[in-house]
Parts: C-alpha cells; structure tokens; sequence
C-alpha cells in the first residue's frame, strides 16, 4: 500500500518548510490598509520619527519600557525619551512596520517588522518584533518589546558579542 499525503499535509509541510528557511528575516512590505488602534499608530509614529519626546510622552509618569533582546527597562518619561534618542544616534533609519494587532481589554500586542541601519555596520538589518502594552486609558504604562538581537548583529554583518560604542 503506498501512502500518498494529503493536500493540507503537503500544504502544512511546505508551509513549515518556508518558515524554517526564513528563519529570523523579515519582511518590511508594509500592511495591508486597515484601521490600527490609535495609541498603536502614534506608538509606530513615534519610532518612525525623529523626535524623542514623541515616544516619552506616550507613556503614563510610571510607564516602563523594557527591550528585552537588551534587557534593559526604563522608568518614566524622562528615561524612556532618553532611550529613543539613543537608538537614534546608534540606529539609522530606525523603522517599525505594524503588520498585526490584538487587543484583550488594556492590553495590546504588536505583531511588526524592526528594521534599520546599526551605524558601522556594513548592511541593515529588519527582524521581526512582538510588543506587549498594557495601557491605562489612552496611555501606555508598560511596553515590552521581543525581537533577535542576535539576528540584528548577523543580518548587520557584526559579531555575535558586538556592543556599541559607549558615547
């Protein structure tokens, strides 16, 4: 008796196949046109521009921002706005493309894309990303932000064990 797969198990296996192969690259098409939740369209915003001040004052007084692939967490506005700036100076056109949100009451998750150009680096990198808020009214008071470090460093062509220049 010779087995023959079905058309959803060959669809499944090559779908599992693309996803292995891609690995940790991701795409930077923009989405489709849809509607994003306000606080997630100035959150994009806000890392798309060139104003720090922009993303700080997204958050509550206490809000935190935690970038995990770092770990590194920051308290309040001040502290946050800091952090944006610095990835500025250190990441050239910093970007972040939403493709997918969901919404369970104050909390929000940001399916995106994380990409830009690391200074030095010989090629830029664009990684995917996951972001957990949790909002208090129309203000974020804890953002967590998930993303490879180590896929930055390779797709940028730097060491696994590279840090930046301290300032």
């Amino acid at each position: 008796m010779k087995l023959r797969p079905t058309r959803a198990m060959t669809t499944l296996i090559c779908a599992a196949a693309a996803i292995t192969a891609l690995g940790t690259t991701a795409f930077a098409a923009p989405p489709t046109d849809r509607h994003l939740p306000k606080i997630v369209a100035d959150w994009s915003t806000a890392w798309n521009g060139t104003d720090p001040n922009a993303l700080g004052t997204l958050f509550t007084p206490g809000g935190i921002y935690t970038d995990q692939a770092i770990g590194v967490t920051f308290h309040g506005r001040q502290e946050i706005t800091g952090w944006k700036a610095r990835t500025d100076n250190l990441i050239d056109n910093v970007h972040v493309t939403v493709h997918a949100t969901h919404r369970d009451g104050d909390h929000l998750t940001i399916e995106a894309v994380y990409s830009g150009h690391l200074k030095g680096a010989p090629t830029p990198f664009a990684v995917p990303l996951a972001t957990l808020l949790t909002l208090d009214g129309r203000q974020i008071t804890s953002d967590q932000d998930f993303y490879s470090l180590n896929a930055v460093l390779a797709q940028s062509g730097l060491p696994a064990g590279w840090t930046p220049p301290t300032p």
